[in-house]
């Protein structure tokens, strides 16, 4: 192991401990594990009657020798559901409170003069923060998975197969993703704060702006959102007519897209519920076709992330300079 990286492990490791052994941080946990496993509950519960349901027809059909049997309509991947929206709020408050208990740690104990005591580049601190991060972020995202996945599978008597939890890897490695960006916010708005507790409170106004205001407003907007079960299936319109009808609203479809696209929490939330069958006509297509649709989501998400890594880094750079000029 080179001396840098070294460094770097090291102040990962630092992070990652500090942020386990955070009363805060486990109690936000469980909070979201409890939620996540109420949510599979409620909807494993139904779903296990009309799985029951299906296969009772299924060996009806079989005992009166009929020679095709029509598969099973149902979708065990859309009981996660409810376990990615919690990721996307309850998730984005706990990446936040991570961010925001690391720079408070910091200046409580006053660790950053010992930082730059030593030679410690500003890439290796920006490293080492986010690899910490990211890996106590993993562990938060790998027990809402596991819980969702073995509550679907005990719950709804319904395991799923393994290219189904393929899928579910795919959507777990987007959340850390997508909660990185919150610690980076996180992190960035409390170092610029005077008061720690001030960086929070903003960052937990665009947490607000982001994951709640911009997707209502762009769901509101959303004239398919108007009737339960979409507006165009009940006038009988395929997503060939939809496209039709809205080619006549283009101006509007523009400023309705521009406010979703402005949410993060938007586009992770259309990779997710693709790739999880949460949408009815997302379900006759393989991954790769899903890949594929959703590939400008995944783009955006890369590009907020970038923007955030870089920003988070001009931040502790700018931190350190102060911190040096203060003790000079």
């Amino acid at each position: 192991m080179s001396e840098a990286s070294g460094k770097i492990f090291a102040l990962a490791r630092h992070e990652y401990r500090s942020a386990v052994r955070s009363r805060t941080m486990a109690a936000f946990a469980v909070i979201l594990v409890s939620a996540t496993l109420v949510s599979v509950y409620v909807s494993s519960v139904e779903y296990a009657a009309q799985l029951a349901d299906y296969q009772t027809y299924r060996a009806a059909a079989l005992a009166n020798g009929l020679p095709r049997i029509a598969p099973s309509p149902l979708a065990p991947l859309s009981l996660l559901r409810g376990a990615l929206e919690y990721l996307e709020i309850i998730g984005a408050v706990i990446a936040i409170t991570l961010g925001y208990l690391s720079v408070a740690r910091e200046r409580s104990n006053r660790t950053l003069a010992l930082i730059r005591s030593r030679p410690v580049s500003i890439n290796e601190q920006t490293a080492g923060r986010l690899i910490g991060a990211v890996g106590v972020l993993s562990t938060l995202v790998l027990a809402t998975v596991v819980v969702a996945v073995a509550g679907v599978g005990v719950i709804g008597h319904d395991w799923l197969s393994i290219g189904q939890v393929f899928r579910v890897v795919l959507v777990g490695l987007a959340a850390v993703v997508y909660l990185g960006i919150f610690y980076c916010l996180g992190v960035i708005a409390t170092t610029r704060a005077s008061l720690a507790t001030n960086g929070l409170i903003v960052a937990l106004g665009v947490w607000l702006v982001v994951v709640l205001v911009l997707p209502q407003i762009g769901d509101t907007l959303d004239a398919d959102n108007q009737v339960p079960g979409g507006l165009f299936a009940a006038l009988g319109l395929g997503h060939d007519g939809e496209v039709t009808i809205l080619q006549h609203f283009v101006g509007y479809e523009r400023t309705r897209t521009w406010i979703e696209d402005a949410s993060l929490t938007k586009h992770f939330e259309r990779f997710a519920f693709a790739l999880t069958d949460v949408k009815e006509r997302y379900r006759v297509h393989g991954l790769g076709w899903l890949i594929n649709e959703t590939k400008a989501d995944l783009a955006w998400l890369l590009a907020y992330a970038l923007a955030l890594v870089a920003g988070l880094r001009h931040t502790l750079r700018r931190q350190s300079r102060t911190a040096s000029s203060t003790t000079t």
